[in-house]
């Protein structure tokens, strides 16, 4: 055989053991293990790690979200992201003395390095901020799995936790209102497909709250009748199609239960894709009468009239009738990097559309796009902007009163709220060349 025979080969076979049928099959496996877990530590909530880790756990279990991003861990490049501060699981730790989180990651790993470094990270600068708050006589340590980070990683990121709790301080997140019924710090723990759980470890006497990290995938080749992908729900817009982790767990039967069954599940699913969805999940922003939602909402005229303005920021427009009570404006924007330009056109004309609703109360305005993670998010945000003061009190904003700070204090607001917000960088940018560009107008 030829070399180039053999390279196609191997190539081939790479390529079928990454299959669709493969990958679900062993995200499939890898969920019984967080069920497993979950049952073994029943007093404590699940909280699935956006993007992944929503794969691996059954809507019937949880359908609650965080987002610890694993490059806030890469070593030497280490943040605490207001962004992603994850406030909303807070109150859910002190009410349940600790949570499960759930992420996996590709080959090579034990675990993803958002539970070995960013959620450490995370803990030690809350419990840092509360400490400072409260005059505790709390130590300040930052638990890492020293099987995955050395001595001297630990100490390089102790040494930034200082300046990221003044990060947060400064910042517009109430930390003392957030936190006031903690009695104890934040801590990680870590378990993984390695460990074999015949005895669930007792944290009821234990002096801090666990954030137990449960990493889903095996490091060993595991599966019985395919070929199990260690991680394999990573990066799932590159292997996905139109599956989703929703539709995954409605067909999970039938996608797991042979190669054939599986092609034919994907067919039926392909062509249900363009019914519409009959979620109507929504957030509303501080004590605004703004919400961000999602184009499942939108798509479904009852879920409208529970709002007096909506404005349609997705590619998707729906025939709104003059019977409907409700104001309408369809702002088509791509929800990706292409969509830059159309974002730039759209906030303006957001703005000056809502302006005459914004100021009443009374009116209940709905932003949502096809995620309600991105295109939403924006122009919630430039309307927030403009027309909100500090303290979430109707008011228009003048140029000379809004800067970089103001914008990113606005965003904490809605990524406190709402909690799958996640901007891409190139959107948040259009957002602030708005209003930059109004204020140098005005000098």
């Amino acid at each position: 055989m030829e070399s180039n025979d053999i390279y196609e080969l191997a190539k081939g076979l790479r390529k079928d053991s990454r299959s669709l049928y493969n990958r679900l099959r062993s995200i499939d496996e890898d969920s019984q293990f967080v069920t497993h877990v979950s049952q073994m530590l029943p007093a404590y909530p699940v909280v699935a790690n956006e993007r992944c880790g929503v794969w691996y756990v059954d809507p019937q279990l949880s359908t609650q979200t965080a987002y610890f991003k694993s490059t806030d861990g890469h070593t030497s490049n280490w943040k605490f992201s207001l962004r992603r501060a994850n406030t909303h699981i807070l109150p859910l730790i002190t009410s349940h003395s600790g949570v499960i989180l759930v992420d996996s990651t590709r080959k090579g790993k034990s675990m993803p390095d958002s539970f070995s470094r960013t959620i450490p990270i995370w803990c030690a600068v809350w419990n840092s901020a509360i400490k400072a708050n409260r005059g505790l006589e709390w130590g300040i340590e930052v638990h890492t799995p020293p099987s995955v980070v050395s001595l001297s990683e630990n100490e390089q990121m102790l040494q930034l936790i200082p300046q990221f709790t003044r990060l947060l301080l400064q910042s517009d997140i109430d930390v003392g209102k957030l936190t006031s019924q903690m009695t104890k710090p934040l801590r990680p723990v870590w378990i993984t497909r390695d460990h074999r759980l015949a005895i669930p470890p007792d944290f009821t006497q234990a002096d801090f709250y666990p954030v137990i990290c449960v990493s889903a995938s095996s490091t060993e080749e595991t599966g019985n009748g395919f070929m199990y992908v260690q991680g394999a729900a990573d990066d799932h817009e590159l292997w996905a199609e139109h599956l989703t982790p929703q539709l995954f767990w409605q067909h999970r039967n039938q996608l797991v239960a042979s190669k054939s069954d599986c092609i034919e599940a994907m067919q039926q699913i392909s062509s249900e894709i363009s019914l519409p969805s009959i979620a109507t999940q929504y957030s509303f922003i501080r004590d605004t009468n703004l919400a961000i939602g999602t184009c499942g909402n939108g798509q479904q005229l009852q879920s409208w009239l529970g709002f007096d303005v909506v404005i349609n920021c997705s590619t998707c427009n729906v025939d709104v009738k003059s019977s409907h009570s409700f104001k309408y404006l369809f702002l088509p924007v791509t929800d990706s990097k292409r969509g830059q330009l159309e974002m730039a056109q759209a906030i303006p004309k957001a703005l000056e559309f809502v302006a005459q609703y914004i100021g009443s109360r009374r009116l209940r305005i709905l932003v949502h796009c096809a995620q309600g993670t991105n295109v939403s998010v924006c122009i919630a945000l430039a309307i927030l902007t403009k027309y909100f003061d500090s303290q979430g009190m109707f008011n228009v904003n003048s140029r000379k009163d809004i800067n970089k700070q103001m914008i990113q204090n606005r965003l904490l607001w809605i990524t406190t709220a709402h909690a799958k917000a996640n901007p891409q960088r190139a959107m948040l940018k259009q957002v602030n060349r708005y209003f930059m560009d109004l204020m140098h107008s005005a000098e």
